[in-house]
């Protein structure tokens, strides 16, 4: 496992961590929003320029390398029609499972994923983001598709 990897999977680890710390002392939503606390601003700056002003696919296709580097294996799929700008994700590796396996606990759940595409959501209130499969309900890949109105990848 290389250094980004290694960096990428603590930081996933320390979050379900701190959710579970969190769900301790409070509720499921309330830990979720504690968490969300500034991760939709993060979204915005970290995905616009690889989605703003260029295709889903074509935007997520360009840090599939970068993703590769933090053990994250994926293909992407532009499923685009003329009127939606559309890409599904398919994911062989899962971080939610990995951060359950890391930090020890039995049952892993899509908690990680729910934070990333809620705050993709908040920072991107046209992009829709629909859930088709999940490793952690035991499919075989996670599979997500990424949407939005044609004419969506244009800048504001």
């Amino acid at each position: 496992m290389n250094e980004k990897e290694q960096r990428f999977r603590a930081m996933q680890r320390e979050r379900l961590e701190r959710y579970h710390r969190l769900l301790a002392s409070g509720s499921q939503a309330e830990a979720f929003e504690t968490l969300l606390d500034g991760y939709p601003e993060r979204q915005r700056r970290l995905m616009s320029p690889y989605i703003e002003g260029r295709s889903l696919a074509d935007g997520f296709g360009q840090v599939r390398e970068v993703f590769a580097e933090m053990g994250i294996r994926e293909e992407i799929v532009d499923v685009s029609t003329p009127g939606e700008d559309a890409a599904i994700e398919v994911l062989t590796t899962c971080m939610c499972c990995d951060a359950a396996k890391d930090l020890g606990v039995s049952e892993s759940s899509p908690v990680l994923c729910e934070l990333d595409f809620e705050a993709t959501r908040r920072a991107f209130p046209g992009l829709e983001v629909t859930v088709h499969h999940r490793m952690t309900d035991g499919a075989f890949a996670c599979v997500f598709r990424y949407s939005r109105a044609a004419g969506g990848e244009e800048r504001s």
